[in-house]
């Protein structure tokens, strides 16, 4: 028996509400919050590492992103698929959506965004090999990328990379990126600098020398 059929019983009383109508009184509910899960995944994707109001925001804050945008997902698989049960909207057109919302969740991994990163790099790198190992996926080679970037002394070549290093998931990359843009800077630093105002050095005389592409 369908999901969406009501009988009448004794005393021509109906059935209780079935579980698609609970379904799409659910989600619409929770439509706010659902929305909410889309722009925040969007904002986080396309803001981290990138400054706001002159704030940086941690690159590793758009590991959330994909986590926010499969909530959003979901629920918008449950929805759209209640529809499509209660013959409210198109197979087709809702099954393509889902489809379409899959393939930017898989877009939005770290691991699809680290290899469209460094296709890009590749291709405008002219083959660089150290451009491209600075964003490899082992520390090891990343560190050890850092640190021929600076023994190469091209210094608006590699610095937007290893920028983005300063906020890598590894604290000997970062470590190495630091000194290798200390050096190729040619900065003099109180040996007491902390971590976080080095970095806010780096980043200043790097913006001052036309180093690091504008954002808008």
């Amino acid at each position: 028996m369908s999901d969406l059929s009501t009988t009448a019983g004794q005393g021509g009383s109906k059935r209780p509400r079935p579980r698609v109508q609970a379904s799409l009184a659910f989600v619409q509910r929770v439509r706010p919050a659902l929305y909410a899960l889309l722009v925040a995944s969007a904002l986080l994707s396309f803001w981290a590492g990138n400054e706001i109001q002159g704030r940086r925001v941690p690159a590793g804050i758009g590991s959330a992103a994909p986590i926010l945008f499969g909530a959003f997902l979901l629920i918008f698989a449950v929805y759209r698929l209640a529809l499509i049960r209660a013959r409210h909207y198109p197979a087709s057109t809702g099954l393509f959506q889902i489809g379409l919302g899959a393939l930017v969740f898989v877009l939005l991994l770290p691991g699809s965004r680290r290899a469209i990163s460094a296709r890009s790099r590749a291709a405008q790198s002219g083959g660089d090999d150290v451009l491209e190992l600075l964003d490899a996926g082992d520390p090891r080679l990343r560190a050890l990328a850092a640190e021929v970037a600076a023994d190469r002394g091209q210094g608006p070549r590699y610095a937007p990379e290893l920028a983005a290093r300063l906020d890598d998931s590894d604290v000997h990359v970062r470590a190495v990126a630091r000194a290798s843009l200390i050096r190729l800077l040619k900065l003099e630093l109180p040996a007491d600098t902390g971590e976080d105002a080095t970095d806010a050095r780096i980043r200043s005389e790097l913006g001052a020398r036309g180093w690091l592409p504008a954002h808008p």
